[in-house]
Formats: C-alpha cells, sequence, structure tokens
C-alpha cells in the first residue's frame, strides 16, 4: 500500500499508523477492533497509508460528516486507495446532487417497497434452494456456499442475466473489493467492467423490463448516459448486493453460531426478526467510504484543507461506547433504528429495503431448516478480512443432519 507525506497542517500528534487493509489480522474479530480503537483514539487522525487519509474515530462525526456532502463530496470518488482514471467513476455514490439524485431514480423504483415485494419472493425462492441443497450435507463453508452465490444470483435474476457466469463474476468481485494488492483489485474491476460493458450494449439496442435495462436507457440533464456512466452505474449496482448483503448474511450466521440463545429465540419467535436484524446491523457495519473535503473548514475541533481526503467507516459508529450502552453487546429488543450501515443522508443505501427483506427471508429459512450448528474449527475457524468492506472470508459450520 502506498504511504503519503504527512501534509503541512496536519498536527503531528494526530498521525497514526493505521492501515485499513491490515489493521487486524485474519483471525482477530475486526468489529472488536474497532470498539477498541474508537473508544481509545483521537475523534480525528490521520493515516499516511493508501495515500493519505483523515480518518472520522467518533459516531457523533461519523454520523455530522455522512450527510454532509457539501463538504465531503464523494464526486471524486470514494474508493481507498482512489481508483485510477480508467476505472469508471461507481455511479450513483460517486456523484454529489442534483446530478446524483437524477441517477437514483430507477434504483428508488425498484427499490421501493413495493418493487422490494417481487424481488423478495425471487430471494426467498433462492434462499430455500440453497438451504435444501446445503442442510443434508452437515457441514458448509458458509461464505462460498451461500453468502456469496445467493446475492450473486438475485442480482443476475435482477438485471436478467443467465447464471452461467456466476462463479466468474463471484471471483472478479470478491478480488475488486476484498483484495489487498490494489493492482489485482483495480485489474479485477476493469474485467467486470468490460463483462457488463457487453450486456449493456445488448440491452441499449435491445431493452428489456429488467434493471439495467432502465438505468442504462435512462436520461439525466436532458442527456442519454455516456458508456462510462451506464458500465460504472452497474458494476456499482452488482457489487452493492453482492458486498454488502453477503458481508452481513455471513457475519449475522457467526453471531447466531456463537450465540444459541439468540437463534433458538428467534426460530421461536420469528416475528422479532425485523428488530433483531437492525441490532445486528448495529453491531455489525462493514461499510467504510472516502470522501474529499471541498473547501478549507474545521471539522471536529480539527483544521482539513481543501483537497483532502477522509475515511468514514461505518463499523466504528456501532461500537462506540459513547453513543450506544455496552455496544458489543448484542440485544434483540434494542431496536437502534438510527444505526449507520446504511449511511445517512442523500447516500443512504438505496438498496436497504432489499437487504432487510433478503436478511429476514435469510433468517427465517435458515432457522427452520438449520436450528443448531456451530463453527467448524476442525477447518479452520472464522477467517476475517478487511478494508473499505469488513466481512469473513472463510465461514465453517458443522451440525446434525440426521
Amino acid at each position: 500500500m502506498e504511504s503519503a507525506r504527512i501534509p503541512a497542517h496536519v498536527p503531528e500528534h494526530l498521525v497514526r499508523d493505521f492501515d485499513i487493509f491490515t489493521f487486524v489480522g485474519e483471525d482477530e474479530d475486526a468489529h472488536r477492533a474497532w470498539h477498541d480503537q474508537v473508544n481509545n483514539g483521537p475523534d480525528l487522525f490521520f493515516t499516511p497509508h493508501s495515500g493519505g487519509f483523515w480518518v472520522i474515530n467518533n459516531a457523533d462525526l461519523l454520523e455530522a460528516a455522512l450527510p454532509d456532502w457539501e463538504l465531503f463530496s464523494s464526486a471524486q470518488g470514494i474508493g481507498i486507495p482512489p481508483s485510477p482514471a480508467e476505472i469508471p467513476p461507481m455511479l450513483p455514490i460517486e456523484a454529489d446532487d442534483p446530478y446524483h439524485k437524477a441517477l437514483r431514480r430507477p434504483l428508488n423504483l425498484a427499490l421501493s417497497p413495493k418493487g422490494v415485494v417481487e424481488l423478495a419472493k425471487s430471494a426467498r425462492e433462492l434462499t430455500v434452494g440453497l438451504i435444501d441443497t446445503i442442510a443434508p450435507q452437515g457441514k458448509c463453508e458458509f461464505v462460498h456456499d451461500f453468502s456469496l452465490k445467493m446475492p450473486m444470483e438475485l442480482f443476475l435474476r435482477i438485471v436478467d442475466i443467465p447464471s452461467n457466469d456466476r462463479e466468474y463474476l463471484i471471483g472478479l468481485a470478491n478480488t475488486a473489493i476484498k483484495g489487498t494488492v490494489d493492482q489485482e483489485r483495480f485489474r479485477a474491476m476493469g474485467a467486470m467492467n468490460a463483462y457488463l460493458s457487453e450486456w449493456i450494449d445488448r440491452r441499449v439496442a435491445l431493452p428489456g423490463t429488467d434493471l439495467m435495462s432502465a438505468i442504462v436507457n435512462m436520461d439525466v440533464d436532458g442527456r442519454p448516459l455516456t458508456k462510462a456512466e451506464q458500465v460504472g452505474y452497474m458494476t456499482t449496482v452488482m457489487l452493492g448486493g453482492l458486498d454488502t448483503v453477503g458481508g452481513m448474511m455471513a457475519l449475522t450466521t457467526r453471531h447466531m453460531a456463537l450465540n444459541p440463545g439468540h437463534r433458538r429465540y428467534l426460530r421461536n419467535h420469528p416475528d422479532v426478526i425485523p428488530d433483531a436484524i437492525e441490532e445486528i446491523l448495529r453491531r455489525y457495519a462493514i461499510s467504510t467510504v472516502a470522501r474529499y473535503v471541498t473547501r478549507d473548514s474545521t471539522f471536529g475541533g480539527i483544521d482539513l484543507k481543501e483537497g483532502d481526503r477522509i475515511m468514514l467507516p461505518t463499523p466504528l459508529h456501532g461500537v462506540d461506547e459513547t453513543r450506544w450502552d455496552n455496544a458489543l453487546e448484542v440485544r434483540l429488543d434494542r431496536k437502534p433504528r438510527d444505526h449507520m450501515a446504511f449511511g445517512k443522508g442523500t447516500h443512504r443505501c438505496p438498496g436497504a429495503i432489499l437487504a432487510r427483506a433478503e436478511l429476514r427471508i435469510f433468517l427465517e429459512e435458515w432457522l427452520r431448516r438449520i436450528p443448531d450448528f456451530t463453527i467448524d474449527e476442525s477447518r479452520g475457524g472464522v477467517k476475517w478480512e478487511t478494508g473499505a468492506v469488513l466481512g469473513l472470508k472463510a465461514l465453517p459450520l458443522v451440525w446434525n443432519a440426521s
């Protein structure tokens, strides 16, 4: 990872040797590491890694920064480190209003409560099919066997692409999101863009009723999207559905494996699952984005300069003891509707309704079919990965299949 020189305006006492890709090992609990950092470090600090970033390290500051797109702009990229110029912008997230709002129109329609009703039917069908295949085996590697497959298959259905290339796309997406070598991530992103580009050309020539057709044939500001805009937009839709939902499914499953009382309670009281999901989202938020400072300003008592880059890590919000009582404890009755797992403000995740539906359906169907399961330490146990999206790269499970 590239390290930058410390800018002259950064106080020496606020510099930390923090690399978001390696700040914990694969056997360490990343959320506990964020807990230790947010409750013991300065509210805002600077790291020279990945080109140099300020890092928000306080729940209140994060809540203030996320909706403030006029001070903290997404239009120059949200990547850590920044993506090279040849990678199309990941729209609509790498845009500011009013352009951003205009771009979100087809997503808002497709992912509205009414639109999600039909998508949830497909999600349940896929979930049941995968679990019914897994359950008789008495074991699985959850990340590979379920949490990567189900969201990708749902994406392919939403955009009307055959599932033949599912494994290929999962591999590209995993490298693009989780890779620890910059050039490997960028190559995977380029290959994904090239794949989607061919499908975009087909949808422009012969539109259908799918989400890809709606996106690539939309007008914004009275003009059609450019090819770069089309490609960047579709890449965002695919990665957004895969990394966040799949990652949350894996973390939810790990939590249930470690807390048999919680899984038994939810199996016997499925009506509590929606509230439980909010608490799990609070405790295990996973996404970190970058923004650019648009003007010289003071934020959190620290002087920032125009052009500074800043990390907005949602994982720290749910484990900040100044914001949540006993933050590491999952309380199924906490009902934390003001967590930051989906962000806040104009850039709040447009897929939040669908994500909640997928998580609810998953818990209902998994706990109905595989009510008792544990982590299989004999196959290496849990393996964590960090970066812009926290997650698990391995979650081996075992249960009695008789």
